[in-house]
């Protein structure tokens, strides 16, 4: 009989996708973790070749971590896109992968409809219902703005494309030039701070690496416009959080969406609560409902392939950050 490669999958509501995983590759035994199981005593029971690692509520966030600590291990599948929680890895004892792209579309339908809802003023007349207040406040069409996309890769080529809809002239930065069709103007990082004041949304789309943490500080900052407004999707670390409550509180910016936060859950003493301009979400812009199964979607096809000893979809770099 032939030895099936055994699976681990650390997900707390597996249920929906576990049939199409079985059905795609029927030489594997799935295993999950037991009700209340840490992820090591896990690793040790199992001693799975392969591990999927999701976010769930049953686990402390990137418990799949210490996946890459297992000497079993061979390929880790990361279930979401950014891989800065993980530790330095050895690429030639274990492969990582991550699902970069599956929920892209995702999030550029959050990032649009923010941009939307604050164009139109959305967050004020929010307040004025409250107070029963009616007033009417000017707005310009989108087609009048333009919007900085920081980082072209899967989200921030979609978000471009979703705004260019609306008639936005959207500039795209990217740290490597190449044509792409879905902006109307591209330029350097090196050149970022040089475009930021023509730009009335700032959307931040880059991995969480050392070159990226702290993109924006006060310098950046300083450049924005005063009717400028800034979308952070991507990892709170990438932000200098006293320098953004210092211009939001001084009126150098006009507002913010904030999807990551340095600590998260955010604080319930932190500034960014009741800054005016402020819309929060509790790290969720990606996770629309059947995100998971979309994940494991992806991560069936890279099983597949890992069997039939095909090249992997999606390979992590370790020196690079993702």
């Amino acid at each position: 009989m032939t030895e099936q490669t055994s699976v681990l999958i650390i997900d707390d509501s597996a249920q929906p996708y576990l049939p199409r995983l079985r059905d795609t590759v029927p030489g594997c035994v799935f295993h999950g973790c037991d009700a209340g199981e840490k992820v090591q005593d896990a690793l040790a029971r199992v001693r799975p070749e392969i591990v999927f690692g999701l976010h769930c509520p049953t686990y402390p966030a990137f418990s799949h971590a210490v996946a890459l600590g297992c000497d079993s291990v061979k390929w880790l599948h990361n279930g979401g896109a950014g891989i800065d929680h993980l530790p330095a890895w050895d690429p030639e004892r274990i492969t990582v992968t991550n699902s970069a792209g599956v929920s892209s579309r995702f999030m550029a339908e959050t990032v649009t409809g923010a941009i939307l809802m604050m164009n139109f003023r959305f967050p004020e007349y929010f307040a004025q219902q409250r107070a029963h207040v009616w007033e009417k406040l000017p707005w310009e069409s989108l087609s009048s703005k333009t919007v900085l996309v920081i980082g072209l890769g899967g989200i921030g080529t979609l978000v471009a494309q979703r705004l260019r809809t609306f008639g936005a002239y959207v500039i795209g930065a990217r740290r490597s030039l190449r044509p792409c069709a879905d902006v109307d103007e591209q330029i350097a990082m090196a050149d970022l701070h040089d475009a930021l004041p023509r730009a009335d949304y700032v959307c931040i789309h880059v991995p969480n690496t050392d070159e990226t943490q702290n993109l924006v500080d006060a310098a950046f900052l300083k450049r924005m416009k005063p009717t400028a407004r800034l979308i952070n999707t991507a990892r709170g670390a990438q932000v200098d959080e006293a320098a953004l409550v210092a211009a939001l509180r001084a009126g150098q910016i006009a507002g913010a969406y904030l999807d990551v936060f340095r600590t998260e859950p955010l604080p319930a003493e932190s500034s960014f609560w009741d800054l005016p301009g402020v819309v929060i979400s509790p790290h969720y812009a990606d996770a629309a409902e059947g995100w998971k199964s979309a994940s494991a979607a992806f991560f069936a096809e890279n099983l597949r392939r890992y069997m039939n000893g095909s090249p992997l979809q999606n390979m992590c770099d370790p020196a690079a950050g993702y």
